[in-house]
Parts: C-alpha cells; sequence; structure tokens
C-alpha cells in the first residue's frame, strides 16, 4: 500500500497553504465559504436566471457531490490521511479546500457549501491566474461583496438585489474577464498528472484535454475562423434574455447579439445527474445523449467541421460468403468531431466499447461481440477503448486509486481526426442455401437458411459504439451489487450492413 510521509506538515509551506493541491488564493490565506457559494442568488436577482437554471445540473455544479467522487475520496483519506484529499479539491470541491475544511475528518470531507456548489459561480469567475500544468494550478482572487450581498433574510436580499442592479459596474468588472475565454483557462483542470509528491515514485500524466486540443487540427493559432475553442463547443450560444447577453470581444460576436453561453457545459457524463436526481436530469441527460451522438447543431461552428456523428463507426464487409466461410469484418472508428482525444476523462473507469451482432434472415443470431450481460459487465473478448494503470507491484488499478498510480500497461484512445479498427472473425453458418418450403440439406450444422423462394439468404451486420461514464467493477466496489446502481449506455454511433449468402458451390 502506498502511503505519504508521517509528517504530512513536510508537503507544506507558506507558499502551499492548500497542498498537495496546487491551487493558491491571492492573499495565501483562508476565504470564508459564504464568500464563494450562494450560486442560486445569482439568478434570484432577475439576472442570470437562465444561466443558473443551466448551471444547477451541470458537471461543475455537482463535482463535489458525485457520489463516485465522495466514495473515493473517502478510501483516499483512510489510506493516506484527509488532508490528502486537497489534491482532488481545487478542482472538484474549491469552496471545501479554500474555506480551509478539507482536512477536517468529517464524513464526507466537504463543507455544506461546497457539497452544494462544487465549481460555483463565484469560484470560476474569482480566477484570475491559470497556469497550463494543470491540477488546479491557478490563483483565485475573493471578490469584494456588495453590501448585503451574504447576509440571509427577504429584506436583506432585495437591498442586496437593488444594489448589484443599481450599480452594476463592480460586479462586472471584479467578476468578467478575458481569461474565461481561452483555452488556458480550462486548462487548470482539464489537465491532470500524479508525481512523486503523491505516488511517491515520480511524474505520471493523467487525462490532459488541453495539450490533445492544442496539438490538434482543431487549433490554429491566430486564426479564429479556423480554430475550434473549448467554449465554442461545450459552451454554445443560446438565445438569452439573460443580463451577461452579448459580448463584444468574441470575434464573430456583437454586444447585442442576444446570446449567451451556455453553462450546462455539455460533455459526457449522462450518469451523474440522473443518480443524485437532480433537478432538470431527465433533460440534461438527454441532451448530453445528444451531445454524445453529435446531434446538437452548433451553427457558431458548423462551417469548421463535417456533418455526421461526433464518433462514427463504419463496418467493412465482405460482398458476399458461401456456408461454411470465415467471415471477416471490420469496425472502423473515427474520432471525428471530438476536440481531443476519445474517450478522454479518467479513462481507468470510462468505458467505451463496439458491439457486434449478426443475424440470419430469420433474425437468429450468428454471431455477437461486445454485449452487456444481466449485471451490467461488457462480455470478455470485446473491443473497449480504456487505459490500465498500474501502481508499484504492477497491480491494476481499477478502484480509482489513482493516487497509487506510477504508469500505464495498456491504453487505447484516438487522437481527434483518427481512425481505429476493430476486426471480428465468424464462420457463417454450415449449411446449404434451401428456398422456405423445402428440406434443409444440412452440411456441418443444424442451422439452416431459409429464403422465400426466388430471394437470396443474407446476414445482417449491426456495428454500434457504446459509452458509459462509470465501469460496474467501480461501482460494484463503492456500493456493492445488490446497490443496483448502473451507469447509462449511450449508443453513439451505429452501421448496418448486408452479405449475401451463396450458395454452396458443388465439389
Amino acid at each position: 500500500m502506498n502511503t505519504l510521509p508521517e509528517d504530512y506538515s513536510l508537503l507544506y509551506g507558506p507558499d502551499r497553504p492548500f497542498a498537495p493541491s496546487l491551487a493558491r488564493t491571492n492573499t495565501g490565506s483562508a476565504f470564508d465559504a459564504r464568500s464563494m457559494s450562494g450560486s442560486e442568488s445569482c439568478g434570484t436577482s432577475r439576472c442570470h436566471e437562465q444561466i443558473v437554471a443551466e448551471w444547477k445540473v451541470s458537471a461543475h455544479r455537482y463535482s463535489a457531490m458525485d457520489v463516485a467522487f465522495q466514495s473515493v475520496q473517502e478510501v483516499m483519506a483512510k489510506q493516506n490521511g484527509a488532508e490528502s484529499t486537497r489534491y482532488c479539491g481545487g478542482c472538484h470541491d474549491p469552496i471545501s479546500l479554500f474555506s480551509g475544511t478539507k482536512n477536517v475528518f468529517t464524513e464526507d470531507l466537504t463543507n455544506l457549501a461546497g457539497y452544494q456548489e462544487g465549481v460555483s459561480c463565484i469560484v470560476c469567475h474569482a480566477i484570475e491566474e491559470t497556469d497550463v500544468k494543470g491540477n488546479a494550478a491557478y490563483v483565485i482572487r475573493q471578490p469584494e461583496r456588495y453590501m448585503f450581498e451574504l447576509e440571509d433574510g427577504p429584506s436583506t436580499r432585495v437591498l442586496r438585489d437593488f444594489l448589484i442592479r443599481a450599480y452594476p459596474r463592480h460586479h462586472v468588472q471584479s467578476l468578467q474577464h478575458k481569461l474565461f475565454k481561452s483555452p488556458e483557462f480550462c486548462a487548470a483542470c482539464h489537465k491532470q498528472f500524479i508525481d512523486e509528491e503523491i505516488n511517491q515514485v515520480g511524474w505520471v500524466q493523467l487525462q490532459n484535454q488541453y495539450d490533445n486540443w492544442r496539438k490538434s487540427r482543431w487549433n490554429e493559432p491566430g486564426d479564429p475562423q479556423k480554430t475550434i475553442e473549448c467554449r465554442e463547443c461545450h459552451m454554445p450560444l443560446e438565445d438569452s434574455r439573460d443580463a451577461a447577453s452579448g459580448d463584444a470581444l468574441d470575434y464573430n460576436r456583437t454586444s447585442r447579439d442576444g446570446k449567451h453561453r451556455s453553462h450546462r457545459f455539455l460533455a459526457a457524463n449522462q450518469f451523474m445527474p440522473l443518480a443524485l436526481k437532480l433537478e432538470g436530469a431527465e433533460e440534461h441527460a438527454r441532451l448530453t445523449e445528444q451531445w454524445l451522438r453529435g446531434e446538437i447543431e452548433i451553427p457558431e461552428i458548423a462551417d469548421k467541421w463535417r456533418a455526421g456523428p461526433a464518433v462514427p463507426v463504419e463496418l467493412v464487409v465482405p460482398d458476399s460468403v458461401e456456408p461454411g466461410q470465415n467471415v471477416r469484418i471490420q469496425a472502423l472508428v473515427t474520432n471525428n468531431k471530438v476536440g481531443h482525444d476519445f474517450p478522454t476523462g479518467p479513462l481507468d473507469i470510462i468505458q467505451a466499447w463496439v458491439e457486434i451482432e449478426v443475424t440470419d434472415q430469420a433474425g437468429q443470431i450468428v454471431y455477437h461481440s461486445g454485449r452487456t450481460d444481466a449485471r451490467h459487465f461488457i462480455e470478455p473478448g470485446s473491443f473497449i477503448f480504456k487505459a490500465e494503470p498500474v501502481d508499484q507491484a504492477g497491480n491494476l488499478i481499477d478502484r480509482h486509486n489513482l493516487w497509487e498510480m506510477v504508469g500505464v500497461r495498456y491504453r487505447r484512445s484516438m487522437f481527434p481526426g483518427a481512425s481505429d479498427r476493430a476486426e471480428f472473425s465468424f464462420s457463417c453458418p454450415g449449411t446449404a442455401l434451401v428456398a422456405q418450403g423445402t428440406a434443409p440439406a444440412t452440411l456441418d450444422s443444424d442451422v439452416a437458411f431459409r429464403a422465400p423462394r426466388g430471394e437470396t439468404a443474407t446476414l445482417q451486420v449491426t456495428a454500434r459504439l457504446m459509452y458509459r461514464k462509470v465501469d460496474q467493477f467501480l461501482l460494484n466496489f463503492l456500493y456493492g451489487e445488490d446497490s443496483g446502481l448502473t451507469s447509462p449506455v449511450t449508443v453513439m454511433s451505429e452501421d448496418q450492413k448486408t452479405i449475401v449468402v451463396r450458395p454452396r458451390r458443388a465439389s
């Protein structure tokens, strides 16, 4: 078991009060949790109602509520001490981190405000500096709040809302920055690594959406007409009545365009909103599934990429085969419209795989691969995009215990624009082709192709690209198989082909 030094305080100093997180406050001191929370109040002043409604079901909002995160950090705390969970706090639970409660031995290691708000409105909008090394390498400034803004009660709320609406300049100047528009802003959390401070061995790259994008075809430095940035994809423009609508700083927008950027941050988690029973979870999960399939139109960038699925699958099959012949088929998968690797994120728990099903004319299954069983496990031998990290002893990291990770023994994902190929083979049922109503001429199988007179027997081949956010093994480990908890599976793309079965030629 990998453990941190007995004197954990050796990792801390005046320059890193929130270590092992890289996140810092501009003062080097803790902040009052109230100064970073209260996101719903942004919607009660009749200013940002739409944006708050979008944020409330987003991954940013539930980053600390995430049931898998909560359980994994509890395991980490028991093994390495509660202070070690600060490593995750800068991105998942910043309110608890900066209010100094992340090292308190509480049941959930998260204070109430942090649990309910995760990455709150203030947390994101108060960041004034980021570093592309990732791991929450950012500096946050505690904003100066309006009179009565942190007070509770209906009367003080009325006064607060009046002041903000009557004198909005300070509010805008302190919370709106051009930094938000840059991919480098997102890099602070969407790029992660483990180093010696955590695993006691050395530096290991984890998920890295920023550098994937930076090196990809979607990044044309200095040419916004050809570049697609994080916000354009994950924060598409929405028709807006919000006070934040319009933006003259974007190359293709104006201050009166009547739109704002969606704060749903649509991506790939169709599981957690439903698991947490958040308000609007069903709608958000539906939109996430559409997003995964590439079905949500984004007019702003429509001329910059090809139409169609985000990650299409295409079958390559022979035109015809004979009974008893070995049939080889391929499923080509292409990272068409994803701005970074597909899949991305923690590939030790995310699963994307190819499901193949071959049926005869009667609908009987001739061959299959990639199906899930009654216990929600993917059948062995399936073609899966994933990573297999290991610890110092070479043991598989399969409980999201990344603090023990020292390397990866296997990794399969696709760079933007790249393709991969899954290959399958099966034996065509070994029967002669017979017309319906006649006796089957069995060769080496009891299965017969039955075709209406004058018609040709066929095999129907279907390929599906499947995706789910959390693998079943981890959920069973965290909550037990009896919990019934499982992650929804999304069919991201599909293709079908028909293979003609020729009558066997006489020998």
